[in-house]
């Protein structure tokens, strides 16, 4: 059988591009390598803006709504932001990406479990793709196999060195300190040198971790004991242990070949500030499919038209995070003073979270941070080094 679009990966990103295709009438054919339910090493945080993007019912698999976010410098010193808008909604991603899977089911997609991509070759405006010994044949081809999936190396459209390490822990904790942790997520941005640290609350548990938005950072499970020590959690009973990449966004690339494209983390669309990845992943799907359903008569333009799109309504914004991380996280402490001394500064983050702002309004936030290491300069002859 030939298919209209074949999918390699089922997270948010596959699983949203395959539900809004077959529910358009195309053949839809999603490999997922896994089984489902599996496991995903992520915080879960479904921010409110990607909660938007969700045109279904999916509250079911909510664990937690957070409203707050307490920010801190190697747990010195705090600053709250309390929002009416929930900030993100708390999941596990084995489930909420099943319920995904399952929406794209109900629509007409075909979902192959078990079946990692091997191979992709394009021919005669013809798409083949091996996978778990099988051959499938479609008019184009959608990498969504993650940062780690093989989709874009296989196109050429790999971009070795730009992936940042996360260590996750899922730590048990008696029921009174769950409840104190509920509707809060705490993010630490001395946990860790180039990152932050988390704290998230969940039905049962808490996601904690560290992650770092360049690969010269080491050591993070030594990283990670010392921020949870400083969390209260020295002592708290570890369920799970994993680390795992995490791209590094806000690069204008190409993420299209010939009768393929690239959406989500496969395509490096992560914020560069923040670490958020549901969101666009979510995002590109929905550009993806506008950009496939607009080329139906033509199906050979529609990568060069989704790389257009997404460099317009992605690339751009994740430009300016990128810009803006450069200085927050190499003067971190003095970023987080300024983040003190203006708290609305942490209320902007929040708001861009929920997607009711920009990173170019934090511009003058960076402009000051400069501002301060040059008078440092000036004073004590040197820049500090990190």
């Amino acid at each position: 059988m030939k298919y209209d679009v074949v999918i390699a990966g089922a997270g948010p990103a596959g699983s949203t591009l395959a539900r809004r295709l077959a529910g358009a009438g195309l053949e839809v054919l999603v490999l997922e390598k896994e089984f489902m339910p599996r496991e995903k090493p992520c915080g879960g945080g479904i921010t409110y803006k990607a909660a938007r993007l969700l045109d279904f019912p999916w509250q079911d698999v909510i664990e937690d709504t957070v409203h707050t976010a307490v920010f801190s410098y190697q747990g010195k010193s705090e600053v709250t932001v309390r929002l009416k808008t929930p900030l993100a909604y708390m999941v596990t991603r084995s489930s909420f990406d099943r319920m995904l899977a399952d929406r794209a089911r109900q629509a007409g997609a075909c979902l192959v479990e078990g079946a990692p991509v091997k191979d992709i070759a394009v021919e005669n405006g013809l798409v083949t793709v091996a996978a778990a010994g099988e051959t499938y044949h479609g008019r184009l081809f959608v990498g969504a196999d993650g940062v780690n999936g093989r989709s874009a190396m296989l196109l050429g459209l790999h971009h070795p060195g730009e992936t940042g390490p996360t260590l996750e822990a899922e730590v048990a904790c008696p029921p009174e300190v769950l409840e104190q942790k509920r509707g809060t997520i705490r993010l630490d941005c001395g946990a860790v040198p180039w990152g932050y640290g988390w704290v998230f609350p969940k039905r049962d548990r808490l996601s904690t971790g560290v992650g770092a938005f360049t690969r010269k950072v080491k050591e993070l499970k030594k990283l990670l004991g010392g921020f949870l020590a400083r969390e209260g959690l020295g002592s708290a009973r570890i369920l799970s242990l994993r680390g795992y990449p995490i791209p590094s966004g806000g690069r204008k690339k190409r993420i299209h070949s010939r009768s393929a494209l690239l959406i989500g983390d496969a395509a490096g669309l992560v914020d560069p500030f923040s670490g958020e990845g549901i969101y666009y992943a979510i995002k590109s799907a929905h550009l993806a499919a506008e950009a496939i359903l607009d080329s139906r008569a033509q199906p050979e333009g529609a990568p060069g038209l989704y790389q257009s799109l997404v460099d317009r309504h992605v690339t751009a914004e994740l430009m300016e995070a990128r810009r803006l991380a450069r200085v927050f996280y190499t003067f971190p402490r003095v970023a987080f003073g300024l983040v003190e001394k203006n708290p609305d500064i942490a209320g902007q983050l929040c708001q861009i979270v929920c997607g009711e702002g920009n990173y170019s309004g934090l511009k003058e936030a960076a402009a000051e941070v400069i501002r301060a290491i040059l008078s440092r300069k000036r004073t004590a002859g040197s820049l500090p080094h990190h």
